[in-house]
């Protein structure tokens, strides 16, 4: 049944073998008996093509199903003693993995030392399937695809700016003085041709015309901080300058964010199938360390 699946998605007995390191002769002599044992032919074959007959449609689309499971079953009960190891690949924006994760990675370790750890910090979108990544952490509201998804962390957006800025500034104290400001911002869409504003008795959106804009919060931080102007970052990204002072939130009784409201980072899994114990492991700490406060 493995060898069928395996050639119903190659479409070619060749292609199979390559993959396992077998003759082909081996690999249609496996179908062969499948057909004989089902008394059925599941695949037309030519001297160039191989198409799954209607017969071979069915069965593939129930026994698919029936082997993911049972590989699910299995590895589920061989990972409850089994110690999380082995390389596990992840990616994250730049941001992200220097405030957030970086700091946790000392006591990830101590805690499962046989996992090795390859972190790509990048904020370019990779695809983790064909870049083989077992995890990604993304921002925002998520595309739908097959991609399995999980819920790290609830984010919420603050407008700040440094107090040096403000001081020497006009006043900025409803939504739209954001027009007599200098605006810093991210690349992306959402964040730089609109702001959205509400609270509980207003809901408005302002267009902004930003004099900069970066894909790394930690970039327009540095600039906010620097007194360039203002700037919306995400809560996890400046609870530090909060608390020194070295950012001030304006319009604090506004809730403030790009294209909507209830963003959030996920942690991305490649496949619904069985999740590796490393990758469960990695997901895991992370969920229970980033929503402690």
């Amino acid at each position: 049944m493995r060898m069928f699946v395996a050639v119903y998605r190659a479409g070619s007995f060749a292609g199979v073998a390559k993959d396992l390191d077998i003759a082909a002769s081996s690999v249609s002599r496996a179908i062969a008996a499948l057909e004989e044992d089902l008394k059925a032919r599941l695949f037309q074959r030519t001297t160039r093509n191989l198409t799954p007959t209607q017969a071979g449609e069915q069965f593939y689309h129930r026994v698919e199903a029936l082997i993911e499971e049972f590989d699910l079953a299995q590895q589920e009960i061989i990972s409850q003693h089994q110690e999380p190891s082995g390389t596990l690949r992840i990616t994250a924006s730049v941001s992200f993995g220097q405030i957030i994760v970086a700091p946790l990675l000392k006591a990830f370790y101590h805690q499962y030392p046989k996992v090795r750890l390859e972190i790509t910090l990048s904020d370019t979108r990779v695809n983790i399937i064909s870049d083989q990544f077992d995890l990604a952490i993304r921002h925002g509201k998520l595309a739908d695809s097959s991609l399995i998804a999980r819920k790290l962390m609830s984010v919420n957006y603050a407008l700040v700016a440094s107090p040096e800025y403000l001081n020497s500034s006009a006043p900025l104290t409803e939504p739209d003085d954001i027009h007599r400001h200098n605006v810093i911002t991210f690349t992306y869409a959402e964040f730089n041709k609109t702001w959205r504003f509400k609270n509980p008795l207003a809901d408005q959106t302002v267009a902004i015309a930003p004099i900069l804009t970066l894909t790394s919060a930690l970039a327009i931080k540095e600039c906010v901080t620097n007194g360039m102007g203002v700037a919306m970052l995400p809560s996890w990204a400046i609870k530090e300058e909060i608390k020194s002072g070295s950012l001030v939130p304006v319009l604090p009784q506004w809730e403030v964010s790009g294209g909507s409201f209830g963003n959030g980072v996920w942690l991305i899994y490649p496949s619904r199938a069985f999740m590796p114990a490393k990758t469960k492991a990695f997901a895991d700490f992370l969920i229970e360390h980033t929503n402690k406060e």
